[in-house]
């Protein structure tokens, strides 16, 4: 099994610039899935309610995130130092005060070592592809499923490959795909409640 290249190196500044710059431009239905995200959260009545973001990027969902909840306590992880000094761009200082970053790389072994809590919340938006290969999926929910909270719940949002969407088979999971992956995890109530242009978000809690 041979991993897929990326053709953009986040890590780097002009890349990273790059994708935030366009990011909401080619896909502004990102929106309606971060709207999904606060109505969610808004009904989890922990304060402070912990959430945990894998593969955080820009900022874009911390933003709107922190700026509606005030009841929430963030935690971005990611493995570009830079995407984290474009995301904390983005945040005053009461939102600042609430959020906490990462750097690491979720195909590294132990990637979540450093993570010393567990969260009521953990949301993987258009990143899953980022392990490169779908085969690894599967192995990366079972370790997410160690970091949450007994009534925790897990989002997944990403890219589907689909004759309307993503054609790379080897990056980009089919829904059943994405099922199958979530269920070697042990998740075993699945939830498919938003779909828009080939971007699909999964629902999993432990309860």
């Amino acid at each position: 099994m041979n991993d897929v290249s990326s053709p953009i190196d986040l890590r780097n500044y002009t890349d990273a610039l790059e994708w935030q710059e366009t990011a909401n431009i080619k896909r502004p239905w990102r929106k309606d899935f971060f709207d999904y995200y606060v109505h969610l959260i808004q009904t989890h009545h922990s304060d402070p309610c912990h959430i945990l973001e894998l593969g955080s990027g820009p900022g874009f969902l911390a933003q709107h995130l922190l700026s509606q909840l005030d009841h929430i306590e963030y935690t971005a992880f990611d493995f570009s130092e830079v995407m984290h000094q474009l995301a904390q761009e983005k945040l005053n200082s009461s939102e600042q005060s609430r959020t906490k970053y990462f750097v690491g790389n979720f195909k590294e072994p132990n990637w979540q070592n450093p993570l010393d809590q567990k969260y009521d919340f953990i949301i993987i938006h258009q990143a899953l592809h980022e392990l490169r290969h779908k085969q690894y999926a599967a192995n990366f929910h079972k370790i997410v499923r160690t970091l949450l909270n007994p009534n925790g719940i897990y989002l997944v949002c990403d890219h589907l490959c689909a004759p309307h969407a993503m054609q790379n088979d080897q990056l980009y999971m089919n829904k059943q795909e994405h099922l199958d992956a979530l269920s070697q995890a042990s998740f075993q109530e699945i939830k498919m409640p938003l779909e828009i242009e080939g971007l699909c978000l999964f629902e999993m809690s432990l309860d």
